[in-house]
């Protein structure tokens, strides 16, 4: 439980930090409106990527006790 604790809040802290300071602050002013859509897709797929390794050692947790 508490890794599935700790990725969440992972992931909390990260579209905090990205939404909060990286895109108004940095990417918007550089980049315009394609950073945002840019940083938002990246954001999305690291969230997915680490959704899926909870998935995937979940899937291991059952497999080993089979």
């Amino acid at each position: 439980m508490t890794k599935i604790a700790i990725r969440l809040i992972g992931i909390g802290m990260l579209h905090s930090f990205l939404y909060g300071y990286l895109v108004p602050f940095v990417i918007y002013p550089q980049f315009g409106q394609h950073g945002i859509t840019f940083a938002v897709i990246v954001a999305i797929l690291i969230s997915i990527g680490m959704m899926a390794t909870l998935w995937l050692g979940k899937n291991k947790k059952k497999n080993k006790g089979e």
